[in-house]
C-alpha cells in the first residue's frame, strides 16, 4: 500500500513540474510586421452582393411565377368553358356553370365566377 502512495505522490509531483517546464516560450527578438487581414472585407462584400441578389431577385421571381399561374388558372377556365359548351350546347347555363366549377374544384383551382363569366365572354365573342 505505501508502494502505492508513494507511486501517486511522484506522479503528482512530476504532473506539477511538467507543465510549468512545457509553458516555457520562445521570444522572438524582432517579431514580425502584422499583415492587414482582409476576411472582414470579403465578408461584408458578399453579404452585399446576397443581399441585393435577393432584393431584386426575389421580386421577380415571385411576380413571374404568379403571371404563370394566372395564365395557367385563365388557360384552365376557358377549356373548361369550352368543354362545358360542347357538352350542354345552347342555353343550359346553371348546368354549364356547375360542371365548369365542379371541373376546375377537382383540379385544385378556386375560380370566381366573374373570371367564369370573363371565359364565356371570351368564347361568344369569338363565335360571333
Amino acid at each position: 500500500m505505501k508502494k502505492y502512495q508513494a507511486f501517486s505522490l511522484l506522479t503528482v509531483v512530476t504532473m506539477t513540474l511538467i507543465p510549468s517546464l512545457a509553458l516555457a516560450e520562445v521570444v522572438d527578438p524582432a517579431p514580425a510586421l502584422p499583415g492587414i487581414d482582409l476576411t472582414p472585407l470579403f465578408q461584408a462584400v458578399i453579404a452585399f452582393l446576397a443581399a441585393l441578389v435577393s432584393y431584386k431577385m426575389v421580386p421577380w421571381i415571385q411576380a413571374r411565377t404568379t403571371a404563370q399561374q394566372q395564365e395557367m388558372l385563365r388557360a384552365a377556365v376557358s377549356v373548361t368553358v369550352y368543354a362545358a359548351e360542347q357538352l350542354y350546347g345552347a342555353g343550359a347555363g346553371k348546368e354549364k356553370l356547375m360542371y365548369v366549377k365542379g371541373q376546375l374544384a377537382r383540379k385544385g383551382y378556386h375560380v370566381d365566377i366573374d373570371e367564369i363569366e370573363a371565359a364565356v365572354k371570351g368564347l361568344t365573342l369569338a363565335g360571333e
